[in-house]
């Protein structure tokens, strides 16, 4: 760490008289330059060592991956949902929560045990005293019912 200072292409010199003299090396040739350029240079140069110093590890680069033998293609195979079918999600999820507020209370009260809450419908049978197979069929009525309603909204006819 003593000698770091020997790595950068930039260098500021004392003269003799005690003004100073800016260079800056570029392709091997020292090239004197104004204070400012000097300050400007050596701050964008310390700027570009702190950035790599924070990111080490964290970039990605084609010659990282390559020496960890991954394949850029296996990278861009996931799949990264488009603007069109985030819009269509959200349209979706608005369409099936209004669809939910037009169930009655108690078939409210069966979709947020069951599908919502995680509840089993042997557990949310004794909790309202029916069977678990009545429960599964009052489920099954409702989400078809969310269904109907949401794939096929009031006022919308196909074809």
């Amino acid at each position: 760490m003593k000698n770091w200072q020997k790595t950068w292409n930039y260098r500021k010199y004392e003269n003799t008289d005690g003004s100073f003299t800016y260079v800056i090396i570029v392709d091997d040739k020292k090239i004197e330059v104004s204070a400012d350029v000097y300050k400007a240079y050596s701050q964008s140069d310390r700027r570009e060592r702190y950035c790599a110093e924070r990111d080490a590890g964290r970039l990605l680069s084609i010659e990282q991956f390559e020496e960890d033998r991954i394949s850029l293609e296996s990278l861009l195979d996931e799949h990264v949902e488009s603007a069109e079918d985030s819009v269509i999600h959200i349209l979706l999820a608005e369409q099936a929560m209004a669809a939910f507020m037009t169930l009655e209370s108690d078939e409210q009260h069966l979709i947020q045990a069951l599908v919502i809450d995680g509840m089993t419908e042997r557990d949310y049978a004794e909790q309202i005293g029916l069977s678990q197979k009545g429960v599964n069929k009052r489920k099954h009525k409702i989400l078809e019912k969310l269904k109907n309603s949401v794939l096929k909204p009031q006022g919308y006819r196909l074809g």
